[in-house]
């Protein structure tokens, strides 16, 4: 099967905007890690599964965001998940958020460190996830 994004849905409510009605900056990252929880889930390695059984953590060392075209309250975006680089302890996550039209209106990435859950020290991406992240895993 060949890799391909992942597709999240999402709705711009009143808690994502600023005054203006417009994305706040910050809540960029909150609906682009929505996306990520929901591919992780799709994955068979959903955060509460981590959180719960802890055989590895993953936590979040670096995001990177930018905005081409504002996303008003009410409007449906489409977010593009992918796996992007794909390292021995860490992967790089890339979101695009495109309007109904296809037009990319924001970009966000973030990089992932998978880590022993006791001692936090990097470790090599489990197997099982590894394989995992390559459905979606679409180097540039």
């Amino acid at each position: 099967m060949a890799a391909e994004p992942f597709l999240f849905p999402y709705t711009i409510s009143l808690h994502d905007s600023d005054a203006a009605g417009i994305i706040f900056s910050a809540n960029l990252f909150r609906i682009c890690h929505e996306s990520y929880e929901a591919m992780m889930a799709e994955l068979g390695f959903s955060i509460g599964y981590l959180l719960k059984h802890r055989p590895f953590g993953v936590p979040l060392v670096h995001l990177d965001g930018d905005f081409m075209k504002p996303s008003r309250v009410g409007d449906h975006i489409t977010i593009e998940v992918r796996v992007a680089e794909l390292n021995r302890s860490s992967y790089r996550m890339e979101y695009l958020l495109r309007t109904p039209d296809g037009t990319p209106c924001a970009r966000a990435a973030t990089v992932h460190v998978v880590v022993d859950t006791k001692t936090y020290a990097s470790m090599p991406i489990p197997a099982a996830f590894r394989t995992a992240l390559e459905r979606h895993y679409l180097p540039d």
